[in-house]
């Protein structure tokens, strides 16, 4: 299994929310932390006659760009905004309190505009992916340019794999104990 993939243990309905929150911090989040530079150095240093057909080398570095600061500007709102609100009320629900006060009314909204930047994420990638063909390299593509692409599919496969577990696990448990607090 992919070291980056929270499998099957991520959705364990024992598992408390703000220790959810940590292991998608620990994996994704470092993961992406590490990744985005690295690509980034990579495609910086690349020209565009290592990634036939012309121009794709460019395209991908500012396709790559944008995608790059909406994903550590996403991380941000995470890591420091909902992700300490949901640790709160897991640690209320924890300990038999109240739902404590959080910086916003309810975490719904914050939730809601994290499914919409994941939304706006994935279409980045979906646009990458087109350029790159999949991610796939051409014939007489170098070997750096072929290092890229998959360093462009892991990333992908990590973001789309972090987004369905926040989307599908964390964040309809969150809601729920968001309801359930007094």
């Amino acid at each position: 299994m992919d070291e980056n993939r929270l499998g099957g243990d991520a959705g364990d309905p024992g598992r408390p929310i703000d220790e959810l929150c940590d292991l998608i911090v620990a994996r994704h989040h470092a993961y992406l932390h590490r990744a985005l530079p690295l690509i980034r150095a990579e495609l910086a240093r690349m020209a565009d006659a290592e990634g036939p057909p012309a121009g794709t080398v460019a395209g991908t570095r500012d396709a790559f760009e944008l995608l790059a600061q909406s994903v550590q500007a996403h991380l941000a709102k995470e890591e420091n905004l909902l992700f300490p609100a949901l640790e709160a009320l897991a640690e209320a629900d924890r300990e038999g309190r109240a739902r404590p006060a959080l910086a916003f009314p309810t975490v719904l909204h914050p939730i809601r505009v994290m499914e919409a930047e994941h939304a706006r994420i994935e279409a980045a990638l979906d646009r990458l992916q087109g350029m790159t063909h999949a991610f796939t390299a051409s014939d007489g593509a170098s070997e750096r340019w072929r290092h890229c692409l998959a360093d462009l599919s892991r990333l992908d496969a990590d973001l789309r794999e972090h987004h369905r577990t926040e989307n599908e696990v964390l964040f309809p448990r969150a809601l729920e104990l968001e309801r359930r607090l007094p």
